[in-house]
């Protein structure tokens, strides 16, 4: 079973729409960034850290080739065990510094279905599955409200 057609419980989650802003006791700030990644984001819930995420521009990771990439694209690689909340935040501070990005993925393996759908609680929807020489992983994407508006209004571009 592939990871995009399975049951759960966040299939009432709408994949076009970004999830509802977190409460102020959710912060994120940059530290020192992790080698070979662009910036490293703790995430804190009432003062206590409770997920890292590193971020890398998809252009120098290993997924670069596995879909066609921009170069403003960013790969989040947050923690394991890192909740929704950690994710969507750590989302929307790439998103605010860098508006011209199009795009955020976030590569699950493809058996590992509660990673995937916590990425889906976090606001990412699945778009394909790739395989690497270490295995196979579904990549999941979030897009800022315009890009969405784009795809959502795909059917009224102008045919003249």
């Amino acid at each position: 079973m592939s990871g995009h057609d399975h049951d759960h419980a966040h299939d009432d989650v709408d994949l076009l729409r970004w999830p509802d802003a977190l409460g102020p006791e959710w912060t994120c700030e940059a530290a020192a960034a992790a080698p070979g990644h662009e910036s490293t984001l703790i995430i804190r819930r009432a003062g206590s850290q409770v997920a890292t995420v590193d971020v890398m521009r998809i252009v120098d990771s290993e997924f670069a080739a596995t879909y066609p990439s921009g170069l403003r694209d960013r790969l989040l690689l947050p923690d394991a065990g890192a909740p929704a909340e950690a994710i969507q935040l750590a989302s929307e501070s790439v998103m605010d510094a860098d508006p011209a990005c199009r795009r955020l993925v976030m590569a699950c393996a493809e058996d590992d279905l509660e990673t995937i759908g916590i990425a889906e609680t976090a606001g990412y929807r699945f778009v394909v599955e790739v395989d690497l020489h270490r295995g196979s992983f579904a990549l999941l994407t979030a897009e800022p409200a315009w890009v969405l508006e784009e795809s959502r209004n795909i059917d009224e571009v102008p045919t003249v």
